[in-house]
């Protein structure tokens, strides 16, 4: 008796096993990379500042340094737009880039102006007066591996700022999409 009754908890015992596996169900998908060649973003060493010349301390209306460079307005005589080199595969690149740069005086003091940047872009360097404005999150694509980006911006009037020179950094990002 002991014996048909072990055989058969050993019965029931396997049948659970079975149906607890059958319960089991699996799944897989494919993983996949593309390889395309580095991306490189390299600041020209013609253009490499943004630069809005000599200001007055009451400047009577918005400094506009166009990133096209055809329409300037309350600048100094003396300006320059940065410009920025892409270089990769002929695909889609991610710009982003700071909504605005604090320009802090130099020298120990505590004033501060805001910058807000005007980027426009192109796949020749020879058409920054024709590039189209690209916004922060926006996608350009390459073009025989190459993009150009030009950095311009604005100040909002001046009103009794403080003398001396401002400084402040400009920050960009590119990448894949």
């Amino acid at each position: 008796m002991k014996t048909i009754l072990k055989s058969v908890l050993t019965l029931a015992l396997a049948s659970g096993l079975v149906l607890a596996a059958q319960a089991q169900k699996a799944s897989t998908a494919q993983a996949s990379a593309t390889i395309l060649a580095d991306l490189t973003i390299d600041l020209d060493v013609t253009q490499n500042a943004i630069a809005f010349g000599n200001l007055s301390a009451n400047t009577p209306g918005n400094v506009v340094l166009d990133a096209n460079g055809t329409s300037n307005l309350n600048t100094g005589s003396v300006t320059n737009v940065a410009r920025f080199d892409l270089a990769g595969a002929d695909a889609s690149v991610t710009v982003s880039y700071d909504p605005t740069v604090t320009l802090t005086i130099t020298g120990g003091g505590t004033a501060t102006m805001v910058m807000t940047p005007q980027v426009v872009g192109d796949a020749l360097s020879t058409n920054q007066s024709g590039a189209l404005a690209v916004a922060s999150g926006s996608q350009v694509t390459l073009s025989s591996g190459l993009y150009f980006l030009w950095v311009g911006g604005t100040i909002p009037q001046l009103n009794n700022q403080t003398t001396g020179s401002y400084e402040g950094t400009f920050n960009i990002n590119v990448e894949y999409n």
